[in-house]
């Protein structure tokens, strides 16, 4: 984060005086996105915006879980607990240039800082000396994964308030434990409303 935010700082102070004249305006829009993080998760969230020009903004992503995923310990006739992991919150801080390719459609590449925190909870199991089961305990924790984010998507304008997107992104690798890591993707459809 400590590196991203002088970098977007210098884009948008050197982008100042092209945006002068242009038609730079505030949005703000909703978006459902489906990721695959170790495993599959839908979220669903707010955009925050400033386009200074045709070619360039500053965007704000807000999600929070909406799927997740469970398990339950023991069997379904005598279940013993459940195990749970959902995305409690996903922030994005993203720089969007612009390509216009027809009248009404935009293809963009976005490049940024995402840190997602999931939230898992369940049972663990008390061992006696022997290594035996002798009782359960409830837990709970969190894991955060944060670092560059970056990929590519379409915006259709509807007119001159609204517009529609689709994009993908790369986010930072979820790695839970030291041995392990995995790549992670989302791919986000939504609508922004221009001012």
């Amino acid at each position: 984060m400590k590196k991203i935010l002088p970098l977007t700082f210098t884009v948008l102070i050197s982008t100042y005086a092209s945006s002068v004249s242009a038609n730079d305006s505030w949005y703000l829009g909703v978006l459902y996105n489906t990721q695959d993080i170790s495993r599959d998760f839908d979220t669903a969230g707010l955009i925050a915006g400033y386009q200074y020009n045709q070619y360039l903004a500053l965007e704000t992503r807000l999600s929070t879980g909406t799927s997740g995923y469970s398990s339950f310990y023991g069997t379904p006739e005598a279940p013993r607990g459940e195990y749970k992991e959902d995305i409690d919150t996903q922030v994005s801080l993203l720089i969007k240039a612009s390509y216009p390719l027809f009248e009404s459609f935009n293809l963009y590449g976005l490049v940024g800082y995402t840190n997602t925190q999931l939230e898992i909870s369940g049972l663990g199991q008390n061992n006696d000396s022997n290594g035996n089961v002798i009782g359960d305990y409830d837990f709970e924790s969190t894991h955060s994964e944060h670092g560059l984010s970056y990929g590519i998507g379409l915006n259709y304008q509807l007119n001159k308030q609204f517009n529609i997107f689709i994009d993908y992104q790369i986010l930072p690798d979820y790695e839970p434990t030291p041995t392990y890591t995995e790549s992670s993707s989302s791919t986000t459809i939504g609508v922004n409303y221009y001012f």
